[in-house]
């Protein structure tokens, strides 16, 4: 897999993405972070990332989110093929514990599931 320089946050919650921006910034300042609100924003921004061959190489994904929410955009993604993210790792970020949610994302395309709160040491894990 590729370095890590581009992260795409999925998250409604605007704290969540102010702190893992903080994080990540302060990791690698370097980091090209996108953000979007829910998963169809995120899809929209995809589709225009990939037209401009620029597609993130990690993709933090909220379970929980209005419009479309996180399992329904990994369903998007992985019948619809409308972008291909074979080079993108998704990470599923969750402050549940409930083992029937967990059990599905990682029937989908899911890479691993990350309980929130974020910290610095959690998101080391993932990103090197």
């Amino acid at each position: 897999m590729k370095p890590i320089d581009s992260i795409l946050i999925i998250d409604d919650d605007a704290a969540s993405v102010f702190l893992t921006r903080r994080l990540l910034s302060g990791m690698d300042s370097s980091f090209r972070i996108l953000t979007a609100q829910n998963g169809q924003e995120a899809l929209e921004m995809l589709r225009e990332a990939k037209e401009q061959a620029k597609l993130p190489q990690l993709i933090l994904l909220d379970i929980h989110m209005p419009v479309m929410d996180g399992f329904d955009f990994l369903k998007e993604v992985g019948q619809n093929g409308h972008v291909n993210l074979i080079d993108t790792r998704i990470v599923l970020l969750t402050a549940s514990h409930n083992p029937v949610e967990i059990a599905q994302g990682k029937n989908q395309l899911a890479a691993t599931f990350l309980q929130k709160p974020l910290t610095k040491e959690k998101l080391r894990s993932i990103i090197y």
